[in-house]
């Protein structure tokens, strides 16, 4: 009798150690599973970039918030254009960065905003740019634009009716040279993106021929982007709010934003 009442306990023993042990695994494995979010993203200095500090302001501001939710974010860059198609056919759960417009917004669900942009225009100091109200003030000149930025609305439909001429190119490096060159009279780019490239990639020289006119084309937001062809996006959106609802009550996301005013994402 004695001899089964210990067999017993110790069966009860090795099982109670094996439910627990596969017990375990199965948690850590659909932990795992659920708490990577890839993300494509791109080479947009300082908001987004692989060799930046954090990956960019963006990109740092998105881990964080996810991480406060208990999420790992991994980031793969990619060309804009492929990272809009891929994300939009679900091969990435979110892209990292959109700016808000209705297109947009009808490709994808949008987060709360990540960062606010004002997108100004540059020009050469030897050719100023007149005081404009609307784009049909700027006819005269010769835009430059980058091939699938979104810019407003309003700049896309004068530029197919032909309302302003503008020239379009696969990167804001290009523009830059283009305008140097004289090829191009005006280049609407993201103010702090703008200066942070002609920065790392141009000659003093070069940049002091440059000015921006005191009129901004769009002051804009940046939110990061969710595939609508996912049906765990929505709540992936609401679980990132709330990150970054965290990440700015605690004062982190202010931190941020003034390491992205002293350079720091750059350096």
């Amino acid at each position: 009798m004695k001899a089964s009442k210990f067999s017993f306990a110790i069966l009860l023993v090795v099982l109670l150690v094996i439910i627990g042990f596969i017990g375990s695994g199965f948690i850590v494995y659909n932990a795992s599973a659920a708490e990577i979010i890839t993300i494509a993203t791109l080479e947009y200095a300082p908001w987004t970039g692989k060799d930046l500090k954090s990956n960019g302001f963006v990109n740092h501001a998105i881990t964080e918030a996810f991480q406060k939710k208990g999420y790992t974010v991994k980031f793969t860059y990619l060309p804009w254009k492929r990272a809009v198609m891929e994300t939009e056919s679900g091969q990435y759960s979110a892209l990292s960065y959109v700016y808000l417009s209705k297109d947009r917004e009808k490709e994808f669900y949008l987060s709360d905003p990540i960062s606010v942009e004002k997108i100004v225009l540059f020009h050469l100091k030897s050719n100023p740019i007149q005081n404009w109200k609307t784009l049909d003030d700027l006819k005269n000149y010769k835009f430059g634009a980058t091939r699938g930025y979104t810019y407003t609305k309003e700049f896309w439909d004068a530029a197919k009716s032909k309302l302003i001429m503008v020239d379009v190119t696969d990167s804001d490096k290009q523009n830059f040279q283009k305008l140097l060159a004289g090829r191009i009279d005006i280049f609407p780019c993201g103010l702090v993106n703008g200066n942070s490239l002609l920065q790392k990639e141009f000659d003093a020289s070069k940049s002091q021929l440059l000015s921006i006119h005191p009129k901004p084309l769009s002051q804009t937001t940046g939110h990061l982007a969710f595939t609508k062809s996912s049906k765990d996006s929505e709540k992936l959106v609401r679980i990132f709010n709330q990150g970054l609802a965290e990440l700015k009550k605690e004062g982190l996301y202010d931190k941020f934003a003034d390491d992205l005013l002293t350079g720091k994402y750059s350096q």
